[in-house]
């Protein structure tokens, strides 16, 4: 049983604040939001409790709001209390933008010039410092695009000439000068037409996924035509499937 009570006394026990480092009736109390800080006010006086810059106070709740008087600032970033009376001891509850405090009230029962000087005149809070800001994310990096390919060559206009072409064998990479409007990209088909292409840009380049055996790049009545000179059209291989053989044709004989 005596363990017990020790125990219960023990998780019940506030925090009473400490003197400053100045006048010693200027108090600082650790802020800690599952703790309760022990106030003691003297009769004829009234004290403030400051909270930091960053936070303003939204709600107060008190248990004997006939024995106290409290009154925010206009900004909302003090409270000021004092005692009206000797009541039983209550508590008081703020709740700001940022943070929730939670406090014990008692009155002294002393008075005269021993209370004047145990008189408490303003309540600070030291804030454990903000946790430190999450580690960047990691940059994704790509590796330069492989060069397969550069043997382009071109005709007509260079005014949509791009500054570099070449291929991986799956992609070809269009590098423009930087600032330069893009033209529109074609395909050159075998018997000489256009077709259109998907691209994107990456990493400088305007990229169209597939490579081809030209491109037209046009930017109003400007033409530009790029030719892959190492484009080979696709032929069968040995393990190629065989042609199908056409049927022949049947003969028929007739009776007379």
């Amino acid at each position: 049983m005596v363990w017990l009570a020790l125990a219960g006394g023990t998780a019940q026990a506030a925090v009473t604040p400490r003197p400053g480092p100045g006048d010693p009736r200027i108090r600082v109390a650790p802020y800690d939001p599952d703790q309760v800080v022990a106030l003691t006010g003297v009769l004829g006086y009234q004290f403030s409790i400051e909270f930091a810059d960053d936070e303003r106070i939204e709600n107060v709740s008190i248990g004997d709001a006939l024995g106290w008087q409290v009154t925010p600032n206009a900004k909302a970033s003090l409270l000021f209390l004092k005692p009206l009376s000797r009541t039983p001891v209550t508590n008081m509850t703020v709740v700001t933008t940022a943070r929730r405090y939670s406090f014990e009230l008692s009155v002294s029962p002393s008075s005269g010039a021993a209370a004047a000087r145990s008189a408490m005149f303003a309540l600070r809070f030291d804030y454990p410092p903000p946790p430190p800001e999450p580690p960047p994310p990691p940059v994704e990096t790509r590796p330069p695009p492989r060069v397969a390919n550069a043997a382009y060559s071109y005709e007509g206009s260079v005014g949509s000439l791009p500054a570099r072409v070449f291929d991986d064998g799956a992609a070809t990479y269009f590098q423009f000068d930087a600032g330069e409007d893009y033209p529109a990209i074609f395909a050159i088909d075998a018997d000489g037409g256009e077709a259109v292409v998907n691209s994107t840009e990456r990493d400088g380049y305007v990229v169209v996924d597939q490579v081809s055996r030209g491109f037209a790049l046009r930017r109003g009545t400007d033409v530009t035509r790029l030719y892959n000179d190492a484009y080979r059209d696709r032929t069968a291989g040995p393990l190629s499937p065989k042609p199908r053989e056409k049927a022949k044709p049947r003969l028929r004989w007739f009776q007379k």
